[in-house]
């Protein structure tokens, strides 16, 4: 069994067993399911959380990152949708807690982040920790496998120095820069908890969070469906990312026109450094890859604030 994973795919009634060889073979499920929390409540309630979702529990739309790409105020966009819900404090925090992945969402926790709930179809949580720390994307599968799930993805040498911005504003992150991202990778290799709160992985993962194409991959592995936005689109184009959104969610477009009302209109006009350049030229090919991935034109995932002359190879530069 040593070189054996399970994972769940695409099937409400057994799990697929992915050996080394790569051969998938049928188990049913069972009310003892291990990989399954609930499997055997999940017949008997799921035509009523067709009806009503909150009846068993159930979420059926997430925005689960990337980090400091907007999300909030996306969320909040979204929570003035008369057909939306959104968990009380935006981030459930719910799939990101090694309990809830092991054991499924408690009644409690349910009923602290939707008591208001009032029959909208779609109950949202919005915790942009999900997209890049491990285990969440399984978890929300094994949640729900028709979830709509949504991500936004930023370009990653302003999302590493926004989340820098964050952590330092938070008192966490001390030091300069320059400093944090030298010590990243020695923090993120001593991390034993991911999932603990103020984790290295939580609060000093600058450049790994912005690295898409893993997280990506992964994502449209669980969910194909996935409807991933670029930042870019969410500040320039409100109104038909708007529209893109409901449809994907299966509601009604907005009554009246939108336009996102930014928390931090005035770092987004702040112009870049220097060393935000060499930082995004480090992300070169991974930005590529996630373009690929996603059938994206090349240099897309590029902010336009940055321009793209640090996506440029350097003379000699052969990688």
């Amino acid at each position: 069994m040593n070189d054996t994973t399970w994972a769940m795919k695409r099937n409400r009634s057994c799990l697929l067993l992915r050996s080394s060889s790569r051969e998938l073979r049928r188990l049913p499920c069972s009310a003892t399911c291990v990989v399954c929390p609930g499997v055997q409540d999940r017949d008997t309630t799921e035509g009523i959380a067709d009806r009503d979702p909150a009846a068993s529990r159930t979420l059926n739309a997430v925005i689960l990152g990337a980090q400091r790409c907007g999300t909030t105020s996306f969320a909040q966009l979204l929570d003035t949708h008369p057909d939306v819900c959104l968990a009380r404090g935006k981030e459930a925090h719910w799939f990101d807690d090694a309990q809830v992945q092991r054991d499924g969402v408690s009644t409690e926790r349910w009923a602290n982040r939707f008591s208001h709930y009032a029959g909208q179809p779609v109950l949202l949580d919005a915790t942009p920790s999900y997209l890049y720390l491990p285990g969440c994307i399984e978890a929300l599968y094994r949640h729900n496998p028709n979830l709509k799930v949504i991500a936004v993805l930023r370009d990653p040498a302003e999302r590493a120095r926004s989340q820098y911005a964050h952590e330092r504003q938070r008192g966490v992150e001390t030091g300069r820069y320059w400093q944090a991202l030298q010590l990243e990778s020695r923090r993120l290799a001593a991390d034993r908890n991911p999932l603990a709160p103020n984790s290295p992985a939580r609060v000093s993962s600058f450049r790994d969070r912005g690295r898409y194409s893993r997280q990506i991959g992964r994502l449209l592995e669980w969910f194909p469906d996935a409807l991933v936005l670029r930042f870019d689109e969410l500040v320039n184009e409100s109104a038909t990312t708007a529209q893109r959104v409901t449809e994907h969610l299966g509601v009604t477009p907005f009554p009246s026109p939108v336009t996102l009302k930014w928390l931090n209109r005035r770092r987004l006009s702040r112009p870049l450094s220097p060393l935000d350049a060499l930082v995004r030229r480090s992300f070169r090919a991974d930005m590529r890859a996630t373009e690929d991935l996603l059938g994206w034109q090349r240099g897309s995932l590029a902010s336009a604030r940055l321009g793209r002359r640090s996506l440029r190879r350097p003379a000699g530069d052969a990688g």
